[in-house]
């Protein structure tokens, strides 16, 4: 049950990366055009690139400059004993 929980999570880590890569390649910035214009490293935004999201302030960063949001979410890993837990 975990590891398909960390599996979904990394699809969806892959997907923000894609939008990160689509969107810096939209606008015909280079990785390090992008990290110039953020104050952040070229080495960072690989990371984040890569799925690598460490840095939850360096990940808003980009997003917002590309024109998106993040949005966190903490999901029970078990939904059953998540349940039994809060009846108490």
């Amino acid at each position: 049950m975990i590891s398909m929980e960390l599996q979904k999570m990394d699809e969806e880590k892959l997907k923000v990366a894609k939008v990160i890569i689509s969107e810096r390649i939209h606008r015909r910035l280079s990785q390090t055009a992008l990290a110039r214009r953020l104050g952040v490293t070229q080495q960072q935004i690989s990371k984040l690139e890569n799925g690598d999201f460490d840095n939850l302030g360096t990940l808003q960063k980009v997003l917002s400059v590309l024109g998106y949001h993040v949005r966190v979410s903490a999901i029970p890993l078990h939904r059953e004993a998540h349940a039994h837990s809060t009846r108490y």
